[in-house]
């Protein structure tokens, strides 16, 4: 089957962003309310890390359990279909309102709602979630200070570098592409420092080549591009830097 070509307008899009954070917090929230003893984040590589034990008795095993219901609830409502005109809309407990904002906009209220105090069971997951919704809605700002947050706090060491991509897409929402960067530029060392040695290097540098494209240095996104295809041959991102090689050299 021939590979896709990626188009110029899709080669502004920042990396397929909503598509990772959705697979994140939808595995998140789901594997959370089946397992009390730990979560499991699904990354866009289809490569899953634990990020850490949530119950220590009876106690915190139903805040957990609550906790859990309440992300996979919030999570639920985003991605929910909003209304069609003469459509019944579907009965799976979630609500169903005008546009896929407003449906994100409710997502966010029930988030700020059940973890807004930061503190509890799945309150960094949560985070997660937030700042990939205010992202979709053009809060930038306030989605880098929700990242930001969740670096320089307790988030499970194991879980920071999901943190720090989200911070580094803020950045560049913004328009502040040297933050977005060194930002990005920290992905391998964050997932080495969680025992994933090797782990999210590539990404580190294909993030480095998408944003020489966005300066208009084709040169050096080319050169990144081949890097990451060299040094990390078995690298997922290898049909997607294929196409955007071959776009660059059609300019």
């Amino acid at each position: 089957m021939p590979k896709r070509k990626i188009s110029k307008k899709e080669l502004q899009q920042p990396d397929q962003f909503v598509d990772f954070w959705t697979r994140t917090s939808e595995a998140a929230a789901k594997w959370a309310s089946e397992h009390t003893r730990a979560l499991v984040i699904s990354l866009t590589a289809l490569v899953t890390v634990i990020v850490g034990s949530v119950v220590l008795s009876q106690v915190s095993h139903r805040r957990a359990a609550a906790a859990a219901a309440a992300l996979d609830h919030a999570e639920r409502t985003a991605a929910a279909e909003p209304i069609t005109p003469g459509v019944p809309p579907a009965d799976d407990g979630v609500p169903h309102l005008g546009t896929v904002r407003d449906q994100e906009q409710a997502a966010l209220k029930e988030l700020d709602d059940r973890f807004g105090s930061g503190r509890g069971p799945l309150a960094g997951e949560a985070g997660l979630v937030r700042g990939r919704l205010l992202l979709d809605l053009g809060h930038a700002p306030e989605a880098a200070a929700t990242f930001q947050a969740l670096v320089d706090g307790k988030l499970d060491a194991r879980a920071r570098f999901l943190a720090r991509e989200g911070l580094g897409y803020a950045y560049e929402a913004q328009g502040k592409l040297a933050e977005a960067g060194s930002t990005f530029a920290q992905l391998g060392d964050d997932a080495s420092k969680a025992g994933l040695e090797g782990f999210y290097k590539d990404r580190a540098v294909y993030h480095q080549a998408r944003l020489a494209e966005l300066r208009s240095n084709p040169a050096d996104a080319a050169r990144l591009y081949h890097e990451v295809l060299d040094t990390y041959p078995t690298t997922s991102l290898r049909d997607e830097i294929q196409n955007r090689i071959a776009a660059l050299e059609m300019k």
